[in-house]
Parts: structure tokens; sequence; C-alpha cells
């Protein structure tokens, strides 16, 4: 929890003053006790009325300042709360946005957004609750105990061991709800987990009838997260109880020995009444202890499981380089990428392009051209070799050079809610001339301009348009780009092949004296490229052109070589 106050930049003299006007609040709370046993044993006893009303009149203006500092406590510990809440959170997706996909993608998404939203909120909560009553507690505890001495000289060791003892109580309790709380979250982790699976394969589970299956696996971790909760809640549920037996014990014990005291003349009934009021307030500061172990256990979990994230590496930028002009746009020599095994999920690859030059890339599934996409734009780090950017190792970029010289366009694409205009303008480019252009290149426009235009809504997802819309949406985004590279990651695999020669034949053209990577699982859409990158099994498998494929490569002839030489075919 430490490593979040970092966060509370801007918001530090509330967090300082919150805790201080709570302070000063329970030092008003430990006079009133001294107040009132003055009150039995000169006011009360001599009967002196005036007196009476006039000590009472204190102790209601007394309790009027404190109430007045409780309540500046609680603005100023919600606004720090909320305040780092947003901090934290605006530094989540900030670094998610930097972070190394392979460790997000191990993470999963379900648990970055229940990092980003419930943790957050946890830890928001517990700080606030901290800010609040946590700090009061030791200090009505520790003031209780030191005002017991002060009052009862001969009795003060009752309420101090009862206060110790129900202290240590409430450590052993909390160090158990802490690792309890850490479990139930993981739980719901894979709640949110499955439940994203749902929403994003509901129609494959549709497809399949597996209605009943999802059902059984969602109860199954519902069930599991129950477990888990009870288990947290039922052990929680101790601290009130033994706090409260252990304090009352004492009361009861305080009470049979300091009647006879009384009796004795060792303590005034004054003194033995306020030596039970702090015991009371110690007793209550204990119970509030009690039930903010709770909210901090769960605090403390989530900040650890927010830390967890930051903990993760983030992808970085170079501090910058020129590019060249004069060379190559892509090099890669023998460069290679593992997602951690022993084994290269892509390796071996030498590739030189050039200004004007279209490399096809083409392979059996799981062969690696995905993760070639993704070292060509800085996605994964190639772990030996070196990719190469207009004469520059792609590491030495910064993000914004990186993003103006090589564009992406994904095999499955992802538009934003909001418009067609919007997610064109992701692209750098807000001219509605080119706009229209880039959707006409890619056969966008004969749809769009029946849903508004540029103006048509897009759906989250982009769930309103087909795949095949999506994509060429998609495509048009990333021509308007403009960049020296543009990689195709199958980003025409849910065309018809008519349709994909037609928008190929187009981005061909508008791609002249840029580099072009165009991977994807059909001959005819590779085979006018300059040069034909086979992969298999995340090896080069055969490397040359159509022709030269045809005749020197078996697998390039399996994938379908034959049947497509004579088809005309796009990039």
């Amino acid at each position: 929890m430490l490593k979040l106050l970092k966060y509370l930049k801007g918001y530090r003299a509330a967090a300082i003053a919150a805790p201080l006007f709570k302070i000063i609040e329970a030092l008003i709370e430990l006079v009133i006790p001294l107040i009132v046993a003055y009150m039995i044993d000169t006011a009360i006893a001599g009967g002196d009325i005036p007196l009476v009303v006039g000590l009472g009149a204190l102790m209601a203006g007394l309790s009027c300042v404190g109430l007045g500092f409780s309540l500046a406590c609680q603005y100023l510990a919600s606004k720090a709360a909320v305040g780092m809440g947003c901090n934290i959170r605006a530094a989540l997706y900030a670094h998610l946005h930097r972070l190394n996909l392979g460790d997000a993608d191990r993470m999963g998404t379900g648990a970055l957004v229940n990092r980003i939203s419930n943790d957050v909120a946890q830890a928001q909560q517990g700080f606030a609750m901290f800010l609040r009553l946590m700090l009061r507690a030791p200090v009505i505890a520790a003031g209780g105990a030191i005002m017991s001495i002060v009052v009862a000289p001969s009795m003060w060791y009752i309420g101090v061991s009862a206060g110790v003892l129900a202290f240590v109580v409430l450590l052993v309790v909390m160090n158990a709800g802490v690792k309890r709380f850490a479990v139930m979250q993981k739980k719901l982790d894979e709640i949110s987990r499955l439940t994203g699976e749902t929403i994003r394969g509901e129609r494959v589970i549709r497809a399949f009838a597996g209605e009943e299956r999802g059902k059984t696996r969602f109860a199954s971790a519902l069930d599991g997260h129950c477990k888990a909760a009870v288990a947290a809640s039922a052990l929680s549920c101790l601290l009130t109880p033994a706090a409260t037996v252990v304090i009352n014990a004492a009361v009861v014990l305080l009470l049979w020995m300091g009647g006879g005291a009384v009796n004795d003349g060792v303590i005034s009934s004054g003194n033995l009444v306020a030596l039970v009021n702090y015991l009371n307030q110690i007793l209550l500061a204990l119970i509030t202890t009690a039930t903010l172990m709770v909210i901090v256990s769960k605090a403390i979990s989530s900040a650890a499981r927010i830390n967890s994230v930051f903990a993760l590496a983030e992808d970085g930028e170079g501090a910058g380089a020129a590019p060249d002009e004069n060379a190559p746009l892509v090099e890669l020599r023998d460069a290679a990428y593992s997602f951690g095994g022993e084994e290269n999920a892509v390796g071996g690859l030498n590739i030189t392009l050039r200004r004007g030059e279209i490399l096809g890339v083409i392979g059996t599934t799981g062969s690696g051209k995905s993760t070639l996409a993704g070292l060509l734009v800085r996605f994964y780090r190639a772990t030996s070799g070196q990719v190469r950017i207009a004469g520059n190792d792609i590491c030495d970029y910064t993000d914004e050079q990186l993003r103006s010289l090589v564009t992406l366009a994904p095999q499955k694409p992802l538009l934003f809610s909001g418009t067609v205009r919007g997610n064109l303008e992701m692209s750098g480019c807000s001219d509605v001339g080119k706009m229209t252009e880039a959707l006409k290149m890619t056969r966008a426009w004969e749809f769009v301009s029946d849903k508004n235009g540029l103006d048509a809504e897009v759906t989250q997802k982009g769930n309103n348009f087909s795949g095949g819309e999506k994509q060429r949406i998609s495509l048009a985004r990333a021509v308007l780009r403009n960049a020296p590279v543009l990689v195709l990651d199958d980003a025409a695999s849910a065309l018809d092949y008519v349709t994909e020669a037609d928008v190929m034949k187009n981005i061909r053209e508008a791609s002249r004296g840029k580099a072009v990577i165009n991977i994807s699982q059909r001959i005819g859409t590779i085979r006018r490229s300059d040069k034909v990158l086979v992969l298999d099994g995340g090896r080069v498998a055969g490397y040359g052109t159509h022709e030269q494929l045809l005749e020197s490569c078996e697998l390039y002839r399996m994938l379908g070589g034959k049947e497509h030489a004579a088809e005309g075919g796009a990039v």
C-alpha cells in the first residue's frame, strides 16, 4: 500500500490535514471524561447547579468543536482518497499502453480490467477509511490507557492489559484475513475472465449449443468465489466479538474491584466513572479497528495486485534516431523471437526491403506470421538478431517516430465506438477528401455512404458492420497513415477473392515508393510480390519469387502454388 502513496500528488495537504483533524477530535473526546469526573466529584457532590450547567455547556461546546473537526476530516479524507484513486487509474491506463504485450497477454484482459476498476476502488476505500479512523483509533486507545493511569493509578493495569490482549487478537486475525481476501480476489478475476469470454464468444457458444457448459463453468467459478468470500468474512466476523468479550470482561472486573476501592476511599466515584468511560473508549476504538481491518485487508490485497501490474516491464522507447533516406526501409538480420519457451516462435529471419518493394509472407497456421508482424511494429522485441527500420534499430526510435514510419493493418480489425470519421482520424489525418478517397480505395465507401457517410455510427467493436466491412475500414485507416512501411497482417482475410483482388490492387498502386509486407493465407494475394517468404513452424521454409518457390519449395506448392499459378492476384 505504501508504494501507492506516490499517487497522492496534488492531494498531499488534504491527506496530512485529515488525520490531524481527526486526532484533534480524538483529544477532545479524551478530555470529556475528566470533565464528567470533576462534575460528579465536585459539582454534583456539592450541589452546585450553576457549575453543573456550566460544565454541561462546556462539554456540549467541545462536542460541537469535535464534530466540526470530524466533518472536516471526512471531507479531506474523501478528497484525498478519490484523488489518489483517479491518479492510480490514470497511471494504470498509461502503463497499460506501454506494457510489453507478452506480459499483458499472460496476465489476461479480465485480470487487467479488474485491477483498474475493482482493485483501485478497494484501495481507494481502504485509504479513505485509514485517514478517517485508523489513526484516530490508536490515539483513543493510547490516550485512554494514559488517562486511565492518570485518574486511577492503582487500577490502570486492568484496562491496559485488556486493550493489549484485544490488539494482539486483531493483528492475528488481520494477518490471516489478508491472505484469504487475496484468494477471494483471484476468484473474482476468474469470474471476470469467464464473463469476458462469454460476451466475446456468445455467437460461438450458441452455435455449438454450449450454453449449459458455460453455465456450469460460471457456476463453478461463482461457487469458488463464494467459498473464498465466506471464508474471509467468517474470519473477519471474529474480530468484533473477540474484542468485545475481552473489553467487557475487563469492565466487569473493573466495576467489581472499583466498587470496593470507592468504599475504601482509594478512588473517587467520579474517577471510577471516568475510568469506565476510558475503557469503553478503548473498546470502541478496537471495535472500530476490527471493522476497519476487513476493509484494510481488502485494500492491502488489492494494492498488491495493482503493484503487480506496475511491476510488469514497460515496452519502453528509444531516445530517438534520424531515419536514413538511403538505407533499406526494412532489414531483419537473423531476427528471432521467443514467447518465453526454449524454442523460438519465429527465427532465422533475414530480409531486406527497399522503397517500392513488396514482400509476401505465407505459411502454415502457427508458423509465426503474426509474430513477424509484431516484430516489425515493435509489439514484440527480437530476443536475438536485429530488426531495422530506415537504417536504425527499431528500438532506437521513439514511439511517435516509429508509428510515423510503420503502420499495421491487423487480421482482427478493431473499430472503436463513435463514427467512421472518428476511427479514421486515429490515423492522424482529418482531411475529408483523403478519408473519402481511402474508403473508396478499400471499397468501403460503397456501404459507408449508405449509412450517413463519414458520420456513420460505429457501435462497440464495430459490431454493426460485418467482418469484411470492418477489415475494409481498418485498411482505409492504415492507408491514411501514409507511413513508408505498411504491414498487412492477413488484413483482407474476410474479403471474397474478387473484392480482395480489387482492394489490394488499389493499395499496391497507392503504395508506390513504400515497403509493403503482405501476410496472407492465399497464394493469389501474394503471388505478385517482389519476394515471397514461406514460414513453417517458425522457420524459413522458402524465400524467393513466386516462380522460384513453385520450383524449389514443396510447402509452397502444397499451400496452393500450382492451383493458383494462373490466377490473377493482388499484392
